[in-house]
């Protein structure tokens, strides 16, 4: 668990998460004293309780809107546009929640917790507004809960590390500096402070690597040079013995992007890397999983899915559903199964890759793209097994053939189900080229190697996200 944590948590969006939630636990619990100080009968030991109840409920509705994902919860803007689509969903929510607690204690009217409710989130929101301004200071100005990271290496390695270090999506680390090697590093070194756009800056010979990171406090060393002949393996070793840490490039972009680099990837480091653990009882688990969330998901669509199918039917003539052949678990190809959305003579000059504003498109089918309705009867292929829930999107077996040709280990990702949603599909849009497809894949085999039930409910939360944004919809 403290792996998982480790690489899908970071500590500034777990402190945040814990800061905001005590903050409203305090807001819920002050309100329903006030309550009863009017003279509301809110009963006696239920008022912490309900607190909690609410409290748990709204941190499951900031998260799957993202209010807790670092590229969101860092600028102001972004914290108010999502903190407005939560609000709804939270009251929703709570709503349920709180009626099914009322109703299952028997000790006050439902309608006292719903006044609890407006009034605690009514003073919580501009609190939360200012919590996060003082965070984002700290953040900022201090560098809290970074950790300080020496890289070895001047190449394109170390160059991707840097820019990362700067995205504003990435605050977890901090580079305090680049060492090179050699004189062909140092050259490297050169040409990075002339095409950067920051200057590296390279601090001491690689002998004395171990004495500066103990005086200066670094936690990590990232080994990022090409060459490893020089490597200052003594050195390095007595950062180990002293508590810092010591990885090796691709294990920390995998970390800290959350996709692997298949740029220069080894099969070595594959092989001897952490991950790609099954085995039945995950197997079990994960098809449990599937079941219960494919079910829910039928059962409560429904109420959308049955005038989905009419419209459609009159729209356009044709049949409602839409199959077709994709790539599926070990290389098995099944039917998928999708709400038509395009003209039932569109491939009639062959497949081709979904475009922006496709002329094949519906008007009914632009829609529900865009909502992804269409998607919806995907439930079907888990509920027979072919797919899950949570997976790599499957492909069309003419894409797949020429996508394992140039990307690769492609058709790795055929080692697990595919998946209605995923983690490409949380964190990279909707992309219709190769170059769209390799990106995806560096999230796809991510997946498939660090795959596990708190990962897919993770993404499940955040595919809320995707879906209120309208993130990659075509």
């Amino acid at each position: 668990m403290l792996r998982f944590f480790r690489h899908y948590v970071d500590i500034p969006a777990i402190v945040l998460v814990a800061c905001e939630m005590a903050i409203l636990f305090s807001v819920l619990s002050a309100t329903a004293e006030i309550l009863r100080s009017l003279g509301f009968d809110i009963g006696p030991g239920t008022s912490s309780s309900a607190a909690l109840l609410m409290t748990l409920t709204a941190a499951a509705g900031m998260t799957s809107v993202g209010l807790y994902n670092r590229e969101h919860f860092v600028h102001m803007r972004h914290t108010i546009a999502r903190a407005v689509v939560a609000i709804p969903l939270i009251v929703l929510g709570i709503a349920a929640v709180l009626g099914g607690y009322g109703w299952l204690a028997g000790k006050a009217p439902p309608t006292h917790y719903y006044l609890l409710c407006a009034a605690g989130l009514s003073a919580f929101f501009p609190l939360l507004l200012v919590a996060r301004e003082i965070f984002i200071r700290i953040i900022d100005h201090l560098g809290a809960f970074r950790r300080r990271v020496v890289v070895i290496g001047s190449g394109a390695r170390a160059a991707k590390i840097d820019k990362l270090s700067r995205e504003l999506k990435d605050r977890s680390f901090t580079v305090v500096g680049f060492i090179h090697l050699d004189r062909n590093g140092e050259q490297a070194a050169q040409n990075e402070r002339r095409t950067g756009d920051r200057r590296q800056d390279y601090l001491v010979a690689p002998e004395n690597v171990a004495d500066f990171c103990i005086s200066n406090n670094v936690g990590e060393v990232v080994v990022a040079a090409t060459e490893r002949r020089g490597l200052p393996v003594h050195e390095l070793l007595a950062c180990k013995m002293n508590g810092i840490r010591v990885t090796e490039h691709h294990s920390f972009w995998e970390r800290e992007s959350g996709q692997v680099d298949l740029t220069d990837i080894r099969p070595s480091w594959l092989l001897f890397s952490d991950g790609f653990s099954t085995g039945f009882t995950r197997a079990a688990v994960k098809r449990l999983f599937d079941m219960v969330v494919a079910a829910v998901v039928l059962l409560l669509t429904l109420p959308i899915t049955i005038p989905t199918a009419i419209l459609i039917k009159l729209e356009s003539p044709g049949p409602v559903f839409y199959r077709q052949e994709r790539v599926g678990l070990h290389g098995r190809r099944f039917m998928i199964l999708k709400f038509r959305s395009m003209r039932v003579d569109a491939e009639k000059d062959g497949p081709r890759w979904a475009a922006k504003n496709d002329s094949r498109v519906t008007r009914m089918g632009g829609f529900i793209r865009k909502v992804r309705i269409d998607e919806i009867p995907q439930v079907i292929n888990v509920l027979k097994g072919d797919m899950s829930v949570v997976g790599p999107r499957p492909e069309r077996p003419i894409f797949v053939e020429a996508l394992a040709q140039a990307i690769p280990y492609y058709n790795d990702r055929h080692t697990v189900k595919p998946g209605i949603t995923g983690w490409a599909q949380i964190n990279y849009p909707y992309g219709a080229t190769e170059e769209d497809a390799r990106m995806k894949m560096a999230y796809d085999l991510y997946y498939v190697k660090n795959h596990s039930l708190f990962l897919d409910n993770i993404i499940l939360l955040q595919t809320v996200k995707v879906l209120l944004w309208n993130d990659g919809a075509r």
